[in-house]
This record gives structure tokens, sequence and C-alpha cells, in this order.
């Protein structure tokens, strides 16, 4: 199932995406009193699982019954099944609980100019986002006025369906719902700056990230073989898969959940593919370009690239003037 939060009528909800329709399941079944109900809102649709899984299936095949015969489903003067381009896409949950971007895929870290450390043979390493700048498809990616260089991150990452603490791989392959595209925006030369501390990313990450268009549950995800691309204004700069990791997704979450409590809701992304940014490729996205990132079976998460932002005179410090461009070097 390919579930969204979309808005229309200024409500947002949980939706699926059916065919070229948007289907809210919950109004679905009210509309035909069908007797069963389903959450409205995507973590709580998320903590029902099987269950809430299968009365959203039922939805679909109400749906459909009613399409054949040409009835409109109805429930309290709203809609139940949608044309998609009626309706705005949010991220699939707009604030999650909390954001974890893991790097996974060893080319991507040595195609950053990287040394690959021991450590990342022993376990998934990570850094905290900012659950308030989260952004869905369409929006525009914010360019802070602070950096010069900005950049795209082409990767895949999957909200927990359920919580726990001290997981095996195996039981944390249990509480994963599904995946979706994840955009984490970075702000590359006061990223590598801040980071010459051995500390953050900070300002280098932390004001943009955008995921979307949906949530692929994972019955229909082989997490191994999901192919991926960049476009940028049409053309294609990257392609890769998923395969080409150190780490399962049960893997991260078992780790993540080492002495620590893990709640529904959370986001874990996997890293970006290989080759999949702009540092790596030695290309930059400019103000006006499209982003399109796509994902077999997920869709395309499309959004433009806004205008660099202009700081208020006297904000910030007068200390920092800019940081040095990054380029790392061909092989």
């Amino acid at each position: 199932m390919r579930l969204v939060t979309y808005e229309s009528a200024g409500t947002a909800r949980l939706g699926v995406l059916h065919g070229d329709v948007v289907v809210d399941p919950a109004r679905v079944l009210r509309a035909v009193k069908a007797g069963a109900e389903v959450p409205a809102e995507m973590v709580a649709f998320f903590e029902g699982g099987a269950e809430a899984r299968a009365r959203a299936e039922q939805a679909l095949q109400l749906a459909d019954a009613a399409a054949e015969k040409g009835d409109l489903l109805i429930d309290e003067g709203h809609p139940a099944v949608l044309p998609q381009e009626e309706v705005r896409l949010l991220a699939p949950v707009p604030r999650p609980r909390r954001i974890r971007d893991y790097l996974t895929y060893t080319q991507h870290a040595s195609g950053s100019g990287l040394a690959v450390p021991p450590a990342f043979e022993a376990m998934p390493i990570c850094y905290q986002g900012n659950v308030e700048t989260v952004i869905g498809p369409e929006e525009p990616l914010l360019w802070p006025s602070y950096t010069a260089q900005l950049d795209f991150e082409l990767e895949l990452g999957f909200f927990t369906s359920g919580g726990g603490k001290n997981l095996t791989p195996a039981e944390a392959a249990g509480r994963i719902a599904g995946v979706t595209i994840f955009n984490d925006v970075s702000a590359r030369d006061i990223q590598m700056f801040e980071m010459s501390l051995t500390i953050g990313p900070s300002k280098g990450k932390n004001f943009c990230t955008a995921m979307g268009p949906c949530v692929l549950t994972m019955d229909e995800v082989d997490e191994w073989a999901v192919r991926m691309s960049a476009t940028v204004n049409g053309e294609v700069w990257a392609s890769g898969s998923t395969k080409d990791r150190q780490f399962s997704f049960a893997e991260v979450l078992a780790w993540a959940s080492l002495d620590e409590d893990i709640y529904p809701g959370e986001f874990f992304g996997l890293g970006t593919v290989g080759g999949g940014c702009g540092l790596e490729l030695d290309r930059w996205i400019q103000p006006g370009d499209v982003v399109e990132l796509a994902a077999a079976g997920i869709g395309v998460l499309r959004n433009p690239v806004g205008k660099r932002q202009n700081a208020p005179e006297g904000a910030g410090l007068a200390s920092y003037q800019g940081a040095p461009e990054v380029h790392v070097p061909r092989r």
C-alpha cells in the first residue's frame, strides 16, 4: 500500500494512493457503514499494524466496487475518494517524533572524501535531524543565507510502527512500517567547515528536510533491491539501488534501540546511495532548479530549489564570513 498524508479543504488526513485517486479509508468505511474503523492519521495507522492494513485493504475494495457502479462515496459531506490532482500531498508524517539519518553506504562515505573508520564496520552511525524542518512534495528546498553550496541527498528511510527497547534484529524487523524517499538537504561548505571540529553537523543540515510522496508498506518492499535516481531539471544526475549497504533496516533499528526506547512514528534514514549527491559528482544545484528523487514502488519526490535567503543586518555572528567551498578530488 502507498500511504499518504493528504490535505483537502484545510484538513490533513491519512489516504492511500490508488491509481490516479486518493482513497480515504476511514471515510470509505463510514460511508458504506461497514462497521469497521481505521485511523485517519499516519502514526496511529502504523500502530494499528496488520489489523489497520486489513481494514484499509477492505476500504480499497469497497472504493473499487463503488467506482464500477458509478457511486459516489460521501462521509458527512466529504468525498471519500478524490482525484490526486485535487489534493495536496504533505510529508507522510509531517512532524515525526524523531529523525535519525545513518551512514550505511560505504561508497557515499568514500565518494564524499571521508576516511571510513573502523567504527563503520561495527555499528551504523547517525546524526539527529530537526523534525521542525520537514517539508513534502512540491515545497521549495530552503537555501540558507550562510551557504553557497546547497546539495541534495538521494536516500531511502523507514518509519517505525511499534516501539521497544533492546530489540534484536528479528524483533526490530516487525516494528518497521514502510519506506519513503528522504532528501536531507545539505549546506556542504558550512557542513564540512563546522565538522572540522569533529562535531556536528548542525547548521549544515538542520534547516530543510524533504520526505515523500508516500510510505510504501513493508509487505511490498525488498529492502535490498529498490532502484533509485536523482534528476535535476529533467536530466538524470545519479542512479543506484539500496543493495550496497553495510546494515539492514532491522540492524539499524536494533542498534538504535540498545539501552534506548524507540517509539512509533520515528524516522530512520539509511544514508545516501553511492553517487547520489552533488558533492560526489561535483555538480551543484542552483536556485530555480527542480530536483526529482525517484524510488521504484514509491514514486517521485519533486521539489523546486528556493532562492538563497537574505539574512537581516546584524543577524548571526560577524565572525562568520562564509565557509570554504568543498570539492572532492575526482578519481
